[in-house]
């Protein structure tokens, strides 16, 4: 009786009369997400109200997977978003590859080599931002923006009005004192966990014009390589003067 070797490393469904070969990955990754395109456009369709609060999210997680730890591309996306997507496709606010090329996954800290009073205070972001970002309330999400937008920029700092507005707080009230308040709780609490390093330098200016800044170069470097390897830094603007 002649009997049929079978390859083990090669998995495939058969008959006694031939062999048919599994799909491929590409083509079963094709295949299934034909399958999601499908369900969305019925949720799309069937619930509209509904999928236009739950897409942004969904589109924001797909390109965080896709590249990374990346505030430019993120503030275009976020813009897409909100308002161009009215008169522009999706497609074309994608980066070209042949010129911008993905950007650069920053290099991870080892805290042990680290002074103590970096370590400890790194540490202790790390627990204070564990989790899902999309399930932080307003005051967490607040910290991590305040904190990743000033340690990007450095001592150079941020004005007082670019950081309102990237809180989404710069349409409230007439004196801007929503945007001032978040800004001075939010400083004030990650400044207590930052004990005893002296986190902010003096804030100078007034109104939208203030300047709020990090007091210590290699602090706000070190806090800056932090926050861009979490998933929350989708969450951030692009850095103005930080070359990551």
């Amino acid at each position: 009786m002649k009997q049929q070797q079978i390859n083990k490393k090669e998995p495939y469904y058969g008959t006694t009369d031939d062999e048919i070969t599994m799909p491929s990955e590409q083509s079963l990754h094709k295949a299934r997400n034909d399958k999601y395109l499908k369900a969305l456009q019925t949720l799309a369709e069937r619930d509209p109200e509904g999928f236009s609060n739950v897409a942004p999210e969904l589109i924001k997680r797909s390109v965080w997977n896709w590249r990374g730890a990346d505030p430019f591309f993120a503030e275009r996306l976020s813009n897409w978003i909100d308002t161009a997507h009215k008169w522009s496709e999706f497609k074309e606010i994608l980066p070209k590859e042949a010129h911008l090329a993905r950007r650069k996954t920053v290099e991870k800290l080892s805290y042990d080599q680290l002074p103590k009073q970096y370590s400890d205070f790194l540490h202790h972001l790390s627990d204070r931002f564990e989790g899902d970002y999309t399930r932080w309330d307003a005051s967490k999400r607040d910290q991590f923006t305040i904190l990743g937008m000033l340690a990007l920029e450095g001592k150079e700092g941020v004005r007082q009005g670019r950081l309102i507005h990237h809180l989404g707080l710069d349409s409230i009230g007439s004196v801007g004192l929503p945007g001032s308040n978040a800004i001075r709780a939010a400083k004030i609490a990650l400044s207590r966990s930052a004990k005893p390093l002296q986190l902010w330098a003096p804030a100078s200016g007034n109104g939208s014009e203030r300047l709020h800044a990090f007091a210590d170069a290699n602090l706000a470097d070190l806090v800056a390589r932090f926050v861009l390897n979490q998933q929350a830094a989708i969450l951030l603007p692009p850095a103005i003067t930080l070359g990551v």
